[in-house]
């Protein structure tokens, strides 16, 4: 299962959007977006991450398979107005394969989280970039999982908060003080609307 025994670990900040179609429509239309990517997040579950706020998922992009694990960070240095703005600790190791279950010792080698982790489902973004925007990347996404779509914007950055950015959205009428729920939490949430998964974080 392990291709690398070399954990990646990152500081994720990103302004996360979730969008209206008309609203992914005005941005596809208003950023010049070169390259496009098809990405898809094979999702976890254990008992314990949920507890702890953390997601699990094997992302799989451009033939690499790819274990991704993200903790919450405090966001004390975000803008009091943006609840938009997610900080976490993103932990990367690249798999050979898309297990069914991903087991306990590799999730504390990786995480340090004793704790199985079991498959229950997918989502798949169609994702368009654009990097006209120093130490930004921005990600328009189109989101396919459990018989819905959704569609956000993301802009991960390094550095300072990338203020100039917001204020071009803004200026198109989408404003940036709506709450930040990430992909994990989404899917989460639909899945348990549409079976007897039960409630989950």
């Amino acid at each position: 299962m392990i291709q690398s025994e070399v954990n990646i670990s990152v500081l994720e900040k990103e302004v996360k959007l979730l969008l209206t179609e008309e609203e992914y429509l005005l941005l596809e239309r208003s950023f010049d977006f070169s390259s496009e990517v098809v990405q898809k997040n094979n999702y976890y579950r254990s008992a314990v991450c949920a507890e702890k706020r953390i997601s699990v998922r094997i992302r799989e992009v451009t033939g690499k398979k790819l274990l991704q694990i993200k903790k919450p960070v405090s966001r004390e240095d975000a803008p009091a107005e943006e609840g938009s703005l997610m900080v976490r600790e993103e932990i990367e190791r690249e798999l050979d394969s898309v297990p069914h279950i991903i087991p306990a010792e590799l999730m504390k080698e990786v995480c340090g989280v004793e704790d199985d982790a079991l498959f229950i489902g997918a989502l798949t973004t169609k994702r368009m970039l654009c990097y006209d925007f120093e130490n930004v990347e921005l990600a328009l996404d189109r989101n396919e999982y459990l018989g819905t779509v959704d569609y956000e914007l993301e802009a991960e950055y390094t550095g300072e908060y990338p203020a100039g950015l917001i204020a071009r959205i803004a200026a198109l009428g989408i404003t940036t003080d709506r709450p930040a729920e990430g992909k994990y939490s989404r899917f989460c949430r639909r899945l348990a609307e549409v079976s007897d998964y039960g409630t989950t974080s």
